[in-house]
């Protein structure tokens, strides 16, 4: 049962009732409009001892219901429940040492069910209720795999997602900020359509954190009641990506930030776990800690995966780690684009994601250094440009640049890879395509290794880098044709 938590402090003023406690047994519909219940009653009224009564309502389609609840509850004996259209328990008004009044609750169509218990003799109960057409409200259209703020959406507005593939579903999954509990959730309604009048409702979208639920068509509706908003993202998935994954979550974050958690799949479902990180403001984020749990599972297969933006994108899996052969020498890893998603399959792990605006790290060279290095393009719709330069002027090292692909169809797409010392002719000075071997290794010494990208969105580049102890002779830069097949790729 979830609970409705009403934590604010109110005044005591108006704490007693003026009229005695009524039941109405009638079923209450849209044509009354509005009320108050007990009849009459205009304030909190007193809940005598062997109340048990319960108040219907009746919800068209093309209304909601607006519930207000004051209540003053004297024992834990003394209860206010509401149950929803299938007779569910749903909400129930907590227990407190002081009086609470008007808390909002929207109730959707067909029904609901208010019960009013007293046994004490000492608790208090009043309630406003009023019928809201949904006939008002102006469509805002967007697409599956577009992370959508929660608090960009207008008053008096609803927000339709949609899959762009015909006969596609849809699944909706919010996304919270890390360490925060978003409990305006709960008034964000989410229907079965491309409208909200006459639609079926699908959940609050609270309930869409713990539930992958699928629409019925190419659509679903997400419309706001409260005027309290949620700092939460949504994020419209078609579900046909989503199969094979036993959870699907969100993360948000933003620039400057570092995410810390454990990754756990126990679904025993074929694709594992699937989690999407979205930065809202940033462009990059960095991979600094992976460390997989020593469990059974680790001989099974288990491992993790990356890929650019959301499942919906369908982008190529770019990186697997394996727990028997990840280390911490491949950390920190780059990764170029404001949304990616992380698949784990089989496995328990804890991470580190940070989005500080600095890429010293990422840039500082050590030995045993391992990293990946792509086009953006790979990742997202971004530019497809880089450069980055690996250097420490103190100590020589051995740099090895491994080129699994390499395609650059415009005239104008070039990428240059220099590794030398200090600010000399650098050993390797090479520029592609013009330099292009078929799947080649570059080997230099050097305290630097430069590698710059200037392509179109077209153009696919997929290199992996390993830095050693260099040689303490004169840096030499040297070519080495060799096949390798160093990425992982479905």
């Amino acid at each position: 049962m979830l609970k409705f938590l009403f934590l604010f402090c109110c005044s005591i003023a108006g704490f007693i009732g003026a009229v005695d406690f009524s039941c109405y047994t009638q079923p209450i519909t849209s044509v009354m409009l509005g009320g108050n219940l007990p009849l009459d009653a205009t304030n909190l009224t007193d809940v005598s001892n062997g109340t048990n009564c319960t108040f219907t309502f009746v919800i068209p389609t093309n209304y909601v219901l607006f519930l207000k609840f004051s209540s003053f509850l004297a024992s834990e004996d003394d209860s206010v429940i509401i149950f929803d259209n299938n007779g569910r328990n749903r909400f129930s008004l907590n227990q407190l040492s002081y009086p609470v009044y008007d808390r909002p609750l929207w109730m959707p169509a067909k029904s609901t069910k208010v019960q009013v218990v007293g046994k004490s003799g000492n608790s208090k109960f009043f309630m406003s209720y009023v019928y809201q057409p949904l006939d008002k409200y102006t469509k805002i259209s967007k697409t599956t795999g577009e992370p959508i703020s929660l608090r960009s959406m207008a008053d008096n507005t609803f927000t339709t997602v949609t899959s762009p593939t015909a006969g596609e579903k849809v699944i909706l999954t919010p996304g919270t900020r890390a360490g925060t509990s978003d409990t305006p959730l709960i008034h964000y309604f989410v229907y079965d359509g491309d409208n909200i009048t006459g639609a079926n409702f699908l959940g609050r979208l609270s309930e869409f954190k713990s539930q992958m639920k699928k629409s019925t068509g190419q659509s679903v509706s997400i419309v706001r009641f409260s005027d309290e908003t949620s700092a939460s993202y949504v994020l419209g998935n078609d579900a046909s990506a989503l199969n094979g994954f036993g959870e699907y979550n969100v993360f948000v974050t933003s620039k400057g930030k570092i995410m810390t958690n454990t990754l756990n799949d126990v679904t025993t479902s074929a694709k594992g776990t699937a989690n999407t990180f979205i930065c809202v403001d940033c462009s990059t984020f960095y991979l600094s800690r992976l460390i997989f749990y020593n469990i059974g599972n680790v001989g099974n297969g288990a491992c993790i995966t990356l890929q650019g933006q959301t499942p919906t994108h369908k982008r190529e899996q770019l990186i697997k780690y394996d727990p028997n052969t990840l280390t911490a020498n491949q950390f920190p890893q780059l990764l170029p684009t404001s949304v990616f998603t992380l698949n784990i399959y089989l496995g328990k792990a804890d991470y580190n994601l940070n989005t500080i605006n600095d890429d010293t790290a990422w840039k500082r060279p050590y030995v045993g250094r391992k990293g990946y290095i792509f086009s953006p393009s790979l990742w997202t719709s971004a530019a497809n440009n880089f450069t980055y330069e690996f250097r420490d002027n103190s100590q020589n090292f051995n740099f090895t640049l491994n080129m699994q692909k390499m395609s650059f169809p415009a005239s104008s797409d070039q990428m240059t890879l220099n590794i030398g010392s200090g600010s000399g002719t650098p050993a390797v000075n090479k520029q592609y395509p013009r330099d292009q071997t078929s799947n080649s290794q570059v080997m230099g010494n050097g305290n630097y290794m430069q590698i710059g990208l200037s392509a179109s969105v077209a153009a696919d580049v997929r290199l992996s880098f390993e830095i050693q102890k260099g040689n303490s002779a004169k840096a030499v830069g040297v070519l080495i044709s060799v096949v390798l097949i160093l990425f992982y790729s479905f």
